[in-house]
């Protein structure tokens, strides 16, 4: 892109580096970067790796950042724990006359849901430490370059884009979070020119920068190796209500004794780890959540699929683990609806009960052998 004259990483000692990205000429920028964020007119933005617990004065360390490599008073300057000189990525798109240039650093490793309650935090404090040993850290900063002059309405909306685009590069790799707690954007445009306010996800500018942010994120994503973390059949159920003493009230209902208590658990553990086992109650779950929103195509209102509530997957399911001893006890608890006053969606009652019928078929089927 003709706006973009460089774009080089430094490398500092073992692992750390600077992404420093210079434009050809002064250039507008709205960010929400640490440096010189908000509005700026510079030629200069860069991306400085921290440690990944980093505590210290960002902004003495910014601007000592500028000073080492000798750049612009007004550059605009961004922070990350990711390890740049792994994930540093570029993507350039042109639609119907609309181009961009995008230079991204990405990790996910603190990514949340926008609007959801943080919580787990050992627990994603634990993750994050095992990924960082693998040169794995968080944030998602990137930097959007525009072909054509826009006015401070235009900027904030090729954000609309920008955004939305970060997010779907985390749906593309199976993310249901929207992004981390300290994503940062930036958007430049040229200085001279008849300024447009439109930039939007209905633009060819607005298209291009969609293209390439996606494209970028994503490639930063797969370089560091990283995947969403993963549920098991229990922790599937779990998050819609249904726990461990409920599964076991099932099994007590087939008639398991408390003396088979820890098999069972032990047994159970196992088949809900089996990624057969998991792509199958996965199914079920996903689908009833699509049903209760309506989005099965040819339901009607209120109708959830015959087959997710009438056992057909349940026993489906238990037949995975057990075959035909599954099946049968599957239908036994049909029958009997254990947790009929639990409050849960149908669907879900059900997934449960195949989970529990495999395993208690498989124990029983085995102790006959």
């Amino acid at each position: 892109m003709r706006y973009v004259g460089s774009s080089q990483v430094h490398e500092e000692g073992r692992y750390e580096a600077t992404a420093v990205i210079r434009f050809t000429e002064r250039m507008e920028v709205l960010s929400n970067a640490p440096l010189n964020g908000g509005r700026a007119l510079t030629d200069t933005v860069f991306i400085m790796q921290v440690p990944h617990d980093y505590a210290g004065d960002y902004m003495a360390d910014l601007r000592a950042k500028v000073g080492q490599y000798g750049l612009p008073e007004d550059s605009v300057g961004f922070m990350t724990a990711a390890e740049i000189r792994y994930v540093f990525s570029e993507a350039e798109e042109s639609f119907e006359g609309g181009e961009a240039f995008v230079a991204a650093t990405a990790g996910v490793t603190n990514c949340v849901e926008a609007g959801k309650a943080l919580d787990r935090w050992e627990e994603r404090k634990e993750r994050s430490r095992g990924i960082y040993e693998r040169l794995i850290a968080g944030t998602i900063n990137v930097v959007a370059v525009s072909s054509v002059p826009l006015d401070d309405t235009g900027k904030v909306n090729l954000m609309i884009p920008l955004v939305e685009a970060k997010t779907l590069a985390m749906r593309d790799l199976g993310y249901t979070e929207t992004g981390t707690t300290s994503d940062a954007m930036a958007v430049a445009a040229p200085v001279s020119g008849t300024k447009t306010q439109f930039a939007g996800t209905g633009t060819p500018l607005g298209m291009a920068v969609a293209r390439c942010v996606r494209k970028a994120v994503a490639e930063c994503i797969r370089k560091r190796g990283e995947k969403p973390e993963t549920q098991d059949a229990v922790s599937m159920l779990g998050a819609r209500g249904i726990d461990p003493e409920m599964l076991w009230s099932c099994a007590s209902a087939l008639g398991m004794e408390e003396s088979a208590r820890e098999g069972f658990e032990g047994y159970l553990a196992a088949m809900a780890g089996d990624p057969d086992i998991c792509a199958i109650m996965y199914g079920i779950l996903s689908s009833g959540s699509m049903a209760e929103k309506g989005c099965i195509n040819g339901q009607t209102e209120d109708e959830v699929p015959e087959s997710l509530i009438d056992g057909t997957m349940a026993i489906f399911l238990a037949g995975r683990i057990s075959e035909d001893r599954g099946g049968d006890a599957t239908v036994d608890l049909l029958r009997m609806r254990p947790l009929r006053d639990e409050g849960l969606h149908e669907y879900a009652e059900n997934a449960a009960y195949g989970l529990v019928a495999g395993v208690v078929g498989y124990m029983t089927g085995f102790s006959d052998d």
